[in-house]
């Protein structure tokens, strides 16, 4: 007989590993023992070795769902057991993981579906594989009583199935039924209640068929819901929202009719169908009202997350547009009484429940690339997240935070050799975002009793929320652009330098300009601008990035550029206005960004004065993008300046097509071109590497050319990876600096 101790490290605790582990030792004839404690789980068997060794075998290779293992470490135990025992631990919530919700799952999707089943049509049944958590939970340890299920009493079929280990929904905290869970209620916006459980949801899907706009609550918050094929519908939903131009996202009931309006091959169908369920960017075959995704050839399209989801779309049996309710740069909506607050002239009715929502989130967004998914936005699904440190050498002691950035922000904290990161939380712009940023950092802090020694955040002067926390803690800067490339480091691992492609749309610089076509020799600590797009005048500031025309005229000013395309985008009235601003310096800074040369670009070749929403034209020059032209302009170098004057004058003379994609090929040329100039691994960082046609053409070309390149793994390429950055920034301070 062997006696042995197992220790596992990951994400382990809340999905169901504890039982897999019962079964497995059971099924093997072991006896012993499996607890939580505050840093995994850990097991303690008696059995032949043989046995044993297949045990430890199985726990890599049959893990449950949602289960992670980053280490198992095997030692020699010293207790003999008569038995398996699952038992519990005073201390194990210490740092255990707040898991994101998931979409539901095969097993319980078939349940629901089955009319034979006791949660036949049950729109919030779940399981360990699945469901709500994060949405969910009050504090830690994570059990019912600290969930808001809390106050709904499991009848005796389900704390029957939540007791029994052998069973799926053992310790699934958010365990129900139509006896004993949450019920559905149909309301008008003034409160009155029209209609309960199976009635409300019919009404609800007559509301929809009939043309009206309806918040339906989901797992992270409500959302705007009508017909997707309903032309006056979803002009109605966009006039009342103030949304002209930014595209709508869609729910389809199945893969079968998602593929009816979508192009969809195998790694997106598998995206499509993980157990994210998050909105998957894909070619659009121009089958939906073209209001839905003007000018840009995509639709995003996600399949249903939750049970209510699916017996909607069953119900209703066409697409709905599915958008997260709120107001513009304001965190979604989580409870009935702020929706009829803020959105009660948007929406005709709400499909409410009576199962709180502590955090809300919205929903994630990614596409696929070389049959992974790129996200631009990390939440449902994966957020919050805890990973262990993934550096050589041991994990330094201290505890910090990292603030994130002004856009699209979430925030991260370290906590000795653990990174925890936030779901995203969106634009800093309101107070109500501010307001959710504050609320969601304290319920962080007094889980898991976080003491920071430092906070980190964005060296843009106008960053001003690090002030509130400059009583308390002392504080550091990061600059945004080494901050871009230190969280592609982070995530692959990488502790040497790299040579940063870091390019978006706005980054204070440390000239006091701002960046944004930048390539960097990046360290942990330091970094060196090598080389950069030629600068150009802002005109405007903020303003420029809505009023591309600014741009495109300043650039076409620099270089001293004159066309038909010009004059009529620009009459003379507005040139003369332009001249005396670009000649007085009047509220001008001088911006290096290809953000917002991109901009320029799209305004010079579709005649296009302003935008409505971020990336807009940019997503509206990759919708022209041919892959069958062999075409694309030079961008040239000297002293380190990147001119792009060839490009813009070329584009003056050139059709929309063939002056996108020669603009787009000449970008991936250019980057090239400087990757091959050094023997250092290139990082691609920044919002611009999202649109997918420059990604993919310059990936191509680097792996053809053997050049090692390295993109985000789990985080966006777009500001929220920002905190990530300056977590490797502030390892680096507590590797070095004494004080720590």
């Amino acid at each position: 007989m062997r006696l042995v101790k197992i220790e596992i490290y990951g994400l382990v605790q809340g999905v169901g590993f504890r039982p897999f582990v019962y079964q497995l030792a059971t099924n093997l004839g072991l006896n012993g023992i499996v607890l939580n404690d505050s840093s995994g789980v850990k097991i303690e068997l008696s059995g032949e070795l043989g046995l044993i060794d297949e045990f430890i075998k199985s726990l890599k290779t049959k893990l449950p769902p949602l289960a992670r293992i980053d280490k198992i470490v095997v030692s020699d135990g010293c207790n003999i057991y008569s038995d398996f025992k699952i038992i519990s631990s005073k201390d194990s919530y210490k740092f255990a993981p707040i898991l994101p919700d998931f979409a539901i799952c095969d097993e319980c999707k078939n349940e629901l579906l089955d009319s034979s089943n006791y949660r036949y049509n049950h729109p919030f049944i779940n399981c360990t594989n699945c469901g709500p958590r994060f949405s969910l939970i009050k504090g830690l340890p994570y059990d019912r009583a600290n969930t808001t299920m809390g106050k709904f009493k499991m009848c005796d079929k389900c704390e029957a199935e939540y007791k029994d280990p052998l069973n799926r929904r053992y310790h699934a905290q958010p365990i129900a039924c139509k006896n004993c869970g949450p019920s559905l209620s149909y309301k008008d916006m003034s409160g009155n209640i029209l209609s309960t459980y199976e009635n409300g949801l019919k009404d609800c899907v007559n509301a929809i068929k009939d043309g009206k706009i309806v918040a339906i609550k989901g797992v992270g918050g409500f959302h705007l819901v009508c017909d997707a094929l309903n032309h006056q519908a979803i002009s109605t939903l966009r006039a009342r929202k103030n949304r002209p131009d930014k595209p709508f996202a869609i729910m389809c009931k199945d893969m079968d009719m998602a593929k009816k309006y979508a192009y969809i091959d195998e790694s997106e169908a598998r995206i499509l169908n993980s157990n994210l369920k998050p909105i998957v960017l894909l070619n659009s075959k121009d089958k939906l009202p073209d209001i839905i995704a003007k000018d840009i050839g995509k639709i995003g399209i996600f399949l249903p997350p939750t049970p209510l989801h699916i017996l909607l779309l069953n119900m209703l049996n066409s697409p709905v547009i599915a958008t997260s309710a709120n107001l513009s740069k304001e965190p979604i909506i989580k409870d009935y009484e702020t929706l009829k607050d803020k959105l009660r002239r948007v929406c005709d009715f709400a499909l409410d429940n009576d199962r709180q929502i502590v955090n809300p989130s919205d929903d994630s967004i990614c596409f696929a690339l070389d049959e992974k998914a790129i996200y631009l936005r990390t939440s449902r699904g994966l957020k919050p997240s805890i990973l262990p440190l993934n550096l050589n050498g041991d994990a330094p002691k201290g505890c910090f935070l990292a603030l994130g950035a002004l856009m699209k922000n979430q925030f991260a904290i370290y906590k000795d050799g653990l990174i925890f990161s936030s779901v995203y939380i969106g634009d800093m712009g309101s107070v109500a975002t501010k307001l959710r940023f504050d609320e969601l950092l304290e319920s962080f802090k007094s889980i898991y009793g976080f003491e920071f020694d430092f906070v980190l955040g964005d060296a843009h002067p106008h960053f001003g929320f690090i002030d509130d926390f400059a009583k308390s803690y002392e504080i550091h800067r990061v600059y945004h652009h080494h901050a871009h490339a230190l969280s592609v480091m982070l995530e692959n691992g990488i502790s040497g330098d790299v040579i940063a492609l870091s390019f978006d749309g706005t980054g204070y610089g440390k000239d006091a300009t701002i960046w944004g076509g930048e390539i960097l020799r990046c360290s942990k600590g330091e970094f060196d601008r090598i080389m950069h797009f030629d600068s150009f005048d802002l005109i405007g500031g903020d303003k420029a990035i809505k009023n591309i025309y600014y741009l495109a005229y300043a650039i076409a000013k620099k270089y001293s550029l004159n066309s038909p395309k010009l004059d009529r985008l620009i009459p003379e009235i507005q040139k003369d206005n332009l001249d005396k601003i670009l000649k007085n310096q009047i509220n001008t800074i001088k911006c290096s960004s290809l953000g917002r040369i991109f901009d320029a670009f799209a305004s010079i070749i579709f005649e296009l004065k302003s935008v409505s929403y971020d990336a807009q034209a940019p997503m509206m020059v990759e919708a022209l993008y041919d892959e069958s032209l062999d075409l694309a302009y030079e961008f040239s170098i000297n002293d380190g300046i990147i001119s792009y004057e060839n490009a813009f004058k070329k584009a003056l003379v050139d059709e929309p097509r063939i002056a996108a994609t020669a603009f787009i090929n000449g970008l991936a040329n250019l980057s090239l071109e400087i990757a091959s100039s050094y023997n250092l691994p290139i990082v691609l960082c920044g919002g611009v590497w999202q649109n997918r046609a420059l990604l993919k053409k310059t990936i191509d070309k680097f792996k053809v050319n053997q050049i090692e390149y390295y993109l985000p793994i789990n985080e966006p390429m777009n500001d929220s990876a920002i905190a990530m950055g300056q977590i490797y920034f502030g390892l680096n301070m507590l590797r070095y600096n004494d004080k720590f």
